[in-house]
């Protein structure tokens, strides 16, 4: 894996749409609990050529799972090539904001790569 980013929509088009190393992972609620506005999961698959099935999915601090992506068969075309993929998550919802949660990826049924990010409260509900 390259890079993994978890950001709130609006955030990212706001601050350009690129993805880079000081983009913060943030997902934001408009109160706690309550359901999140629309967040990207992106993420850039390089290193190894070949076909792969990749899944991810979403893990509160304590662990316990709280979304699943779809399987998705991935192909990267050479060692030099970095698949960008991006999904979209809208009114998920987080019963509390910490900065402990993670997205954990995986390739072929096997763990491969994680990335912590935070869900915090902001006062506007982007969408």
């Amino acid at each position: 894996m390259r890079f993994a980013k978890v950001i709130d929509r609006q955030s990212f088009y706001d601050k350009g749409a690129k993805v880079h190393p000081g983009l913060e992972n943030e997902v934001l609620l408009h109160e706690e609990p309550g359901p999140a506005g629309a967040f990207l999961v992106i993420r850039g698959w390089g290193d190894h050529h070949g076909s792969f099935t990749e899944q991810w999915r979403i893990e509160e601090p304590e662990g316990r799972t709280l979304y699943q992506s779809s399987a998705r068969e991935i192909h990267v075309a050479t060692n030099g090539h970095v698949e960008r993929l991006e999904d979209e998550v809208s009114e998920m919802e987080f019963e509390f904001a910490s900065d402990g949660y993670a997205v954990v990826f995986t390739l072929d049924e096997r763990e491969v790569a994680r990335a912590t990010f935070e869900v915090k409260v902001d006062g506007e509900r982007r969408s």
